[in-house]
């Protein structure tokens, strides 16, 4: 047989290589999908989480002392929200809608309001509901949007555009790897701030 010969092994050899070449040829053909704010924001609507546990850190001049608590967020497309605090006192508040629920055991409290009568308000819930259903058009229209970074590991910016959403937030600062979320900070125009960190863990 042909192939049992000593001197076909270097031919195999060379064919190999050919195939090894065509296929690195092949692959550097291939163009590279752009990183921008429609990918993230479509990652970010098809890899979101039913709901992530979260540890939270709010700095404050009216505070000592940073205040630390965990919880759960849930999100239910299209706009139904909820953040419950669960450690160290149970809070929660729900979006519905234009509705809003904000219940608190240790104030004694339970408060139902309309975004419709809090255009700031608005504001901010947009920046979350825009992100975690894809609508990257809503949330550019309502936001300044600065992506920075690679999917491996990015940073995202919004600022307000309108005066009603800037008199709530300066700034939200999401960071994440793929269309997975890993910390969310947010500071109001008075320089109080929030760090919030996704745990992959759920709450016990």
């Amino acid at each position: 047989m042909i192939f049992g010969r000593p001197h076909s092994q270097p031919l195999t050899v060379v064919l190999l290589l050919f195939l090894l070449d065509s296929v690195a040829l092949a692959a550097v053909d291939v163009p590279a999908v752009p990183w921008t704010v429609d990918v993230l924001v479509a990652l970010l609507k098809e890899q979101r989480e039913p709901s992530m546990a979260f540890e939270e850190s709010t700095y404050s001049s009216l505070l000592t002392e940073p205040l630390k608590v965990r919880g759960l967020l849930r999100f239910t497309p299209p706009a139904t929200m909820e953040k419950a605090i669960t450690e160290p006192f149970r809070e929660r508040y729900v979006i519905e809608g234009d509705r809003v629920l904000f219940e608190s055991e240790r104030k004694g409290i339970k408060r139902t309001i309309s975004l419709e009568d809090y255009p700031a308000l608005r504001s901010f819930v947009d920046a979350f509901r825009t992100s975690f259903t894809g609508d990257a058009a809503r949330l550019q229209k309502v936001y300044d949007v600065t992506l920075e970074g690679t999917r491996r590991q990015w940073t995202f910016l919004l600022r307000p555009r309108e005066a009603a959403g800037q008199s709530m937030v300066d700034y939200i600062l999401f960071t994440g790897s793929e269309g997975r979320v890993a910390t969310i900070a947010i500071r109001s125009p008075d320089g109080d701030r929030s760090i919030m960190t996704v745990l992959r863990e759920p709450t016990r």
